[in-house]
């Protein structure tokens, strides 16, 4: 029943996952390297996570793939956002969790990256980690049309 179902889904993927609003504090790029700190502005608390807060791979995924499209268009020359971003594939692993809010860094490096036709097509492999130890992985490929 919907009772039931309610008893054992996740209030966060529910609903709470909207609370997580975070921005990008700053971004520097040199080469095929891309930085980055992240700040949550705002976050979801667990309750059954008596740890507080949790940096979830939803959240992360929406700032990477946000950088990856900074990069893009950084990369084709553009100084405002002008093609639509596309995420073609990506995988991200929680090594070991990301309890900071507040410094997050992102080192996000291009793999690849290549205009085909009016489009781009960029892959690209990041680290996620706070002052704390903690630690995802992730790649992304993207597209810009």
């Amino acid at each position: 029943t919907e009772s039931e179902i309610n008893k054992l889904a996740s209030p966060y993927l529910n609903g709470g996952r909207v609370q997580d609003c975070w921005e990008i504090a700053s971004v520097t790029i040199e080469g095929k390297l891309l930085r980055s700190q992240i700040r949550m502005r705002s976050t979801y608390l667990s309750p059954s996570d008596n740890h507080g807060f949790h940096l979830t791979i939803f959240t992360a995924l929406e700032f990477l793939s946000q950088l990856a499209i900074i990069y893009g268009h950084v990369w084709a020359g553009y100084e405002e956002k002008k093609r639509e971003g596309w995420l073609l594939e990506s995988t991200i692993a929680a090594k070991k969790s990301i309890r900071s809010s507040d410094n997050i860094m992102v080192e996000m490096e291009a793999a690849s990256i290549r205009k085909v036709g009016d489009n781009i097509i960029g892959k690209s492999r990041a680290r996620v980690v706070d002052d704390e130890g903690g630690l995802f992985l992730a790649t992304l490929k993207c597209f810009l049309s």
